[in-house]
């Protein structure tokens, strides 16, 4: 069964698609697992904590964190995809990449190695502006990496990164929600991944 990613910044609708996708799937017949990064594990709850700055510590960690907390995850994603379950991640592997360039991409590419790839990865492209408008309608709160210089970067790496990883797909997200979905979906069908009638 395949594994599928989404990416993207906060707001390009990573949640909403990772949804969709899970409902298409299952009324084709498939049983399908949702989960997301950072998990709900110990390792991925201090992580939120931090992008919530309700705990504070040197931010060089993080990455370390990130990994732990993906490795963890990657073991339970492998048995979900061995027993027959399309997995959809709510981000993984190009989030570190993205957002944790500063200590250096082929360090977090190392420290992520023990964690599968996926089979395909979809990155849901909005400008940071429209990113962090959508932000401040779903929640009070920014996190740690929200603000528009910041994002402008991430962004500008996640469209590096869909050249370099193969089977990585860039969707325009700052489009009308079922449309995204739709070419989604389309792209899924034509790689093969999943079988329909």
């Amino acid at each position: 069964m395949p594994f599928i990613v989404f990416e993207g910044l906060d707001g390009a609708g990573l949640t909403t698609q990772s949804q969709l996708l899970k409902k298409r799937l299952e009324g084709l017949g498939y049983r399908v697992y949702l989960t997301k990064e950072p998990t709900d594990g110990i390792v991925g709850s201090i992580i939120r904590a931090y992008l919530r700055r309700e705990i504070f510590f040197d931010r060089s960690a993080l990455p370390l964190l990130f990994a732990t907390d993906r490795v963890i995850h990657s073991k339970k994603i492998e048995k979900l995809l061995k027993s027959g379950v399309v997995v959809i991640s709510d981000r993984y592997k190009l989030s570190s990449f993205a957002y944790q360039f500063e200590f250096g991409v082929e360090w977090i590419k190392t420290i992520n190695k023990k964690a599968i790839d996926p089979d395909i990865t979809f990155v849901l492209d909005v400008p940071p502006s429209v990113a962090l408008e959508r932000i401040k309608r779903s929640r009070f709160y920014l996190e740690a990496f929200e603000n528009i210089e910041t994002l402008e970067k991430v962004r500008e790496n996640y469209l590096k990164l869909a050249r370099e990883f193969p089977n990585t797909y860039v969707v325009d997200a700052n489009r009308r929600i079922e449309d995204v979905s739709r070419d989604v979906f389309e792209i899924l069908k034509n790689s093969g991944l999943i079988k329909i009638g």
